[in-house]
């Protein structure tokens, strides 16, 4: 697959950045051609990124990524100096981006993977987990740890290479990390987060409140979790996630495994 060159960082001296675009009720928003606003200029705000990395998707999917320029200022009072996005009450549309480029420079895998995800059967969900790789996160978590030594500055190892695996505890279940250089919460952006969201929600619409187990721990706090089949199914699209949209932190022996419940499922990729 090839890596797209779009660009995916901003101006910040033009407050040019990154805005998706969702049908999200909570924000009232007038459309004039180009230009979008709140109907009135108080919080939620519109969120510009500077950063197509740093974008944090919500409940609503899909939508329009977009080149803007913030043309009126939020309150951005209480924030970090340089937090890498800005509080809008305006904005003007600059250029459509491919809805891909979320997910970073392979991110067309990962779009394939949600794609699939609202039509999701039970049967399917079950075919998912039957063949999970007994070392699965393990692999998942060597391409994290690529990921961070990068982000930090460290060098990535050779696709070929068979790299130490970081402890399970580490990076099992992983989802996102503390945010790294440019804004980068993990190898696919905010596509792991998504990956759980849909998948969460296609639960609910089958199984209902079956779909879920709640324990409650020593501190009288309600732990939720996917039951059966739903539970190896997030690990298969997770681990298809990682395979399909990072290969570039995986072995090829590494790729081919964690797609593989995917592939036994849907085939190959068209």
């Amino acid at each position: 697959m090839t890596a797209m060159t779009t660009p995916t960082h901003a101006s910040p001296a033009e407050r040019d950045g990154f805005w998706f675009d969702a049908a999200d009720p909570s924000l009232a928003l007038e459309r004039a051609g180009s230009h979008v606003r709140l109907a009135r200029a108080e919080p939620p705000w519109i969120v510009v990124d500077q950063s197509i990395a740093s974008l944090t998707l919500g409940r609503h999917w899909p939508g329009q990524l977009w080149r803007v320029r913030v043309t009126q200022l939020g309150d951005m009072s209480g924030l970090v100096a340089q937090p890498g996005y800005w509080r809008a009450a305006a904005i003007e549309l600059l250029q459509p981006l491919p809805l891909a480029l979320l997910f970073g420079p392979h991110g067309e895998g990962v779009l394939d993977v949600l794609a699939r995800i609202p039509d999701l059967s039970r049967e399917q969900a079950r075919a998912l987990g039957e063949h999970l790789p007994d070392d699965g996160w393990d692999r998942y978590g060597r391409a994290w740890a690529r990921w961070s030594s990068e982000e930090e500055g460290g060098a990535t190892a050779p696709s070929g290479a068979v790299a130490e695996a970081s402890p399970p505890s580490e990076w099992y279940g992983v989802l996102a990390a503390s945010r790294r250089r440019g804004g980068a919460h993990s190898p696919v952006h905010a596509g792991f987060m998504q990956v759980h969201k849909l998948l969460r929600q296609r639960a609910e619409a089958v199984d209902g409140e079956a779909a879920f187990i709640r324990e409650v721990d020593e501190d009288g706090e309600v732990d939720e979790s996917l039951a059966p089949p739903w539970d190896g199914a997030s690990d298969a699209l997770l681990f298809a996630a990682m395979a399909r949209g990072a290969p570039q932190y995986l072995s090829a022996d590494d790729v081919e495994v964690l797609a593989r419940p995917w592939r036994g499922v849907f085939g190959e990729p068209g």
